[in-house]
């Protein structure tokens, strides 16, 4: 099956765009940094359906994606009870994080059969518990590595293993959704790829098309998912060729700013100094930059929107000593007035993160009980 998508896709005869049928005159828009482009109306009328049922969510990461041999992350293996304590604390989805490429097999292009099992598994304790879940593929460091990103890890573009990584990427994709096509199209979302700093968006932008060619014809009634390059930045947007497609949707991260969101993890650890959140005015921005670059027929709504990640760290437990970390009233207050401007805006959320994560935590593992002001500050 996966060679015959790649085969397939080679010769151009897999893009299964949904045509929106409608006559409505394209819209002019000029994005920063951009040329003149055409913006075509589609009716997203699938993929708004799917985003209203992820709306509130959380990722379960350091766990699937983790850079261990064995299925534990870092540590920090996804329980059976998670899903259960998720529900319970009125969230809709999970987003499933996957280093798919971790025990690959390159010269099949096929994962590892224990972990596509356990993914499968915990798709099915979410659902069982009520939960819809968006699987992503994540930290693929080898494919971004040979696009010329993480060059402070020494890395630079190379042509021969860029290709190389993508062909297994895209042969991973094959498998991978085909497996997870058995699942109800309204359960599951397939996301491209987490998070590409390769510094070309046009590498970016054909990889994402390329991943969705795959994809698309996999698992056709599948809602998929694009990120942009710059770390899944929700403004370059306007970097990507989104296909005409109602069943998508586009994700950005959001951590603004910065200086807050990561003390410890790169930057200083000045407690509550640098807290500030400006969400409602950005993410009121993008909406308007999507509706320029993407509407909908229907005149009002644009390409759903999801915001992937958000959250911050530096508080217990992280590496900030906890007289200069962030304040667990700072860090909820933050969280709540990002997660209500996500919503005011129609767009859906995957808080990072539930278990260990770096200090993003919202859920303490070991007490068995949510870190102070959550999840009530994602329930406002």
């Amino acid at each position: 099956m996966i060679k015959e998508l790649l085969s397939a896709m080679a010769i151009g005869g897999l893009l299964a765009a949904c045509d929106s049928g409608t006559s409505a005159p394209p819209l002019e828009y000029k994005g920063e940094n951009s040329k003149a482009s055409t913006a075509i109306p589609v009716d997203y009328t699938a993929g708004r359906i799917m985003n209203a049922i992820l709306g509130r969510g959380i990722n379960l990461g350091n766990s699937w994606d983790g850079d261990g041999l064995d299925d534990s992350g870092w540590n920090n293996p996804i329980r059976d009870t998670d899903f259960a304590l998720i529900k319970a604390a009125g969230f809709n989805s999970v987003r499933i994080p996957v280093r798919w490429q971790t025990n690959s097999d390159y010269s099949t292009h096929t994962v590892d059969p224990n972990r596509l099992q356990g993914v499968i598994e915990d798709i099915n304790l979410a659902i069982a518990n009520g939960l819809a879940v968006v699987v992503d593929f994540h930290h693929y460091f080898e494919l971004n590595c040979a696009g010329g990103g993480y060059s402070s890890y020494g890395c630079k573009y190379d042509a021969a293993k860029f290709e190389a990584e993508k062909a297994h990427f895209l042969g991973m994709w094959a498998q991978v959704a085909t497996a997870l096509n058995a699942f109800p199209d309204n359960l599951v979302v397939l996301e491209i790829l987490n998070e590409p700093v390769i510094p070309d968006s046009k590498i970016v932008n054909q990889l994402m098309t390329d991943a969705y060619t795959v994809i698309r014809t996999a698992a056709p009634g599948k809602t998929i998912m694009f990120e942009a390059y710059h770390a899944a930045k929700f403004e370059d947007l306007k970097t990507l060729t989104l296909p005409v497609d109602g069943n998508i949707i586009f994700s950005g991260h959001y951590y603004e700013p910065y200086t807050y969101s990561h003390q410890g993890l790169g930057y200083d650890c000045k407690g509550d100094v640098e807290k500030l959140n400006t969400a409602q005015r950005d993410l009121s921005l993008y909406k308007t930059q999507a509706f320029k670059l993407y509407p909908d027929i229907n005149g009002v709504d644009q390409v759903p929107l999801n915001m992937g990640e958000f959250g911050i760290a530096g508080g217990a437990p992280a590496s900030c000593p906890s007289d200069k970390a962030p304040s667990s009233e700072g860090k909820a207050e933050w969280a709540r007035k990002t997660a209500q401007a996500a919503i005011e805006n129609g767009i859906s959320f995957h808080y990072w993160a539930f278990g260990q994560t770096s200090g993003f935590d919202a859920f303490n593992v070991f007490s068995e009980t949510w870190y102070p002001g959550f999840p009530e500050a994602l329930m406002q």
